[in-house]
């Protein structure tokens, strides 16, 4: 099914309104679906923009038998276009159902505000408890048995929501390698003139830039020798280091509520109760009066900045694309990222990137984590090289699939390079991403089943603190802390079998990571701050 609209400009001609803004009148050929003129339409590189009016004007290339008439039209000059008495107004915006700019939602500073419960609501919530839901089901079925019945509706909707819309969660495991075996490249040693060459060769060194890229290189390595492993500062107790982490009996089986404790940028975006059904009613809802694809049309785009149409360069075409319902609202997006072989720097999570998906072009940090089936995913600290990964950024709302580039821009030269390459996975604001560090000891004492730690904690009271979280080795061990033993950070702790002397005592702590807030339309030319009354980009 098609997802997309978009007109491919024709014809376009900028008039200025007031001094910041003015009208854009676009003429072209509508591709793809539909195109409604209560909806909206975006503009890369600048944002999304309301319409006023969509005309239909004379087609400067019919489609006839007639090879006369077919001479005449394509005789016909752009200024015989524009100025065409035969033009008809197909559409005229309507104020009441035109969509809105609206992209993020206010929060209600007292929205959290607690209150006791007036009578009315007391009366009102009893009154809802008590209506049911009326199911069809055998006779002598009980109350409980019933609320174990799912509907056919229900049932059949859960089916669907996967494969039919291409948005199937399950995690393939890696793809299998082609056992290429590259030989080690032998450094070659090249002459080097001793002149101009040489000279220059330092001139866009960044001595900085090295320095980051360098450290970037060895966190990298250490993060595949020692993953999530990290010490416990001296300087700072361990229960105001890691305050926001907490322990957990199993990853994948422990529970973790979605909607505790999350940060205030949560409050501005949008969260639909069924994303699966709430694309199939976008798609299948159409206007009635909605002007059909292969017709040439002028539409009428309000407040385009003045700044953007005297930067716009007219030797690139201009399009226009359409927005489907709910696409101009900021949400939770989730891709799919496999990293691309010719980028070999690392990438690491929360570093600034910038994104292609479908038209949209925006620069955003985000957070790469496991492509998993669970409730619950890994944080990544590095996009991983062998294995794709799943990165999360607040951005508008798409509806899948939506192929996507990512690309990162150096700091010396501006050029980008492709990082990776990848799809729209999901839209879900509730889709956690759970950061894991290991405080790890060793031991001192070993005796049967029990063994004196250190290294782990460097305070008596950090090990109280810690003291419900389980312990588990690099061998496999478990156990758990039995009392702290003097003042600098030794305890005494008892596993399930006797420790090896090689052995590391790790224990694992999680707290969830969200992305950051927020991102920004990527603008690839300065704008000029001069304006001009009107401008015509033929």
């Amino acid at each position: 099914m098609q997802l997309g609209r978009h007109l491919l400009s024709y014809f376009a001609v900028y008039f200025c309104v007031d001094k910041d803004y003015g009208t854009l009148y676009v003429s072209g050929y509508l591709r793809g679906r539909s195109l409604s003129v209560n909806g909206l339409v975006h503009l890369p590189g600048v944002g999304d923009f309301q319409m006023s009016r969509i005309d239909g004007p004379r087609d400067p290339c019919p489609v006839s038998r007639s090879s006369d008439l077919g001479i005449q039209s394509a005789m016909q000059t752009e200024e015989t276009v524009v100025m065409d008495e035969d033009v008809k107004v197909l559409q005229e915006v309507d104020p009441t159902v035109q969509e809105s700019l609206q992209s993020e939602v206010i929060p209600d500073p007292m929205e959290g505000e607690q209150t006791w419960p007036t009578e009315d609501e007391l009366r009102e919530a009893e009154a809802n408890q008590r209506t049911s839901l009326k199911k069809r089901v055998p006779e002598g079925t009980s109350d409980y048995q019933a609320a174990w019945i799912i509907d056919s509706g229900d049932e059949n909707e859960s089916e669907e929501s996967g494969d039919e819309l291409g948005l199937n969660p399950e995690y393939e495991e890696g793809e299998e390698s082609h056992n290429e075996d590259m030989d080690e490249t032998m450094s070659t040693a090249t002459e080097l003139t001793v002149g101009d060459a040489d000279e220059n060769y330092d001139t866009n060194y960044d001595e900085e830039e090295e320095r980051r890229q360098l450290q970037k290189v060895k966190a990298e390595k250490e993060e595949k020798l020692f993953p999530d492993e990290v010490d416990t500062p001296l300087d700072v107790l361990a229960r105001t280091r890691f305050a926001k982490y907490r322990g957990l009996k199993s990853f994948r089986t422990s529970p973790w509520d979605a909607k505790e404790n999350l940060p205030a940028d949560y409050a501005r975006i949008f969260q639909f109760d069924n994303f699966n059904r709430t694309k199939k009613r976008v798609l299948l809802n159409e206007a009635e009066d909605a002007v059909l694809p292969g017709w040439y049309i002028t539409i009428h785009i309000s407040n385009v900045p003045s700044l953007w149409a005297e930067s716009q360069d007219k030797s690139k075409p201009l399009v226009v694309f359409g927005l489907l319902q709910h696409e101009q609202k900021m949400s939770v997006l989730h891709y799919v990222f496999k990293r691309h072989p010719s980028y070999t720097a690392p990438v690491k999570s929360k570093d600034q990137l910038t994104f292609h998906s479908g038209f949209r072009r925006f620069s955003s940090c985000p957070v790469f984590s496991q492509h998993t089936s669970a409730d619950k995913h890994k944080f990544e600290r590095f996009l991983p090289t062998d294995t794709t990964s799943v990165a999360s950024v607040f951005a508008p709302v798409t509806f899948p699939p939506m192929p996507t580039l990512l690309f990162t821009e150096d700091a010396t030269t501006g050029e980008q390079s492709l990082v990776a390459t990848g799809s729209l996975y999901q839209v879900n604001p509730d889709r956690m991403v759970i950061r894991r560090v290991m405080l790890t000891g060793h031991p001192f004492k070993i005796h049967k089943k029990s063994a004196v730690i250190r290294y782990m904690f460097f305070d008596r009271a950090d090990i109280q603190w810690f003291k419900p979280v389980e312990l588990h080795t690099k061998y496999g061990r478990r156990g758990h802390i039995k009392e702290p033993l003097g003042t600098h950070g030794h305890m005494k702790c008892v596993f399930d079998g006797q420790l090896k002397a090689q052995d590391t005592v790790c224990m694992s702590l999680y707290k969830r990571v969200y992305p950051k807030w927020p991102n920004k339309p990527v603008s690839a030319q300065n704008i000029s701050p001069e304006v001009t009354e009107d401008t015509d980009m033929s």
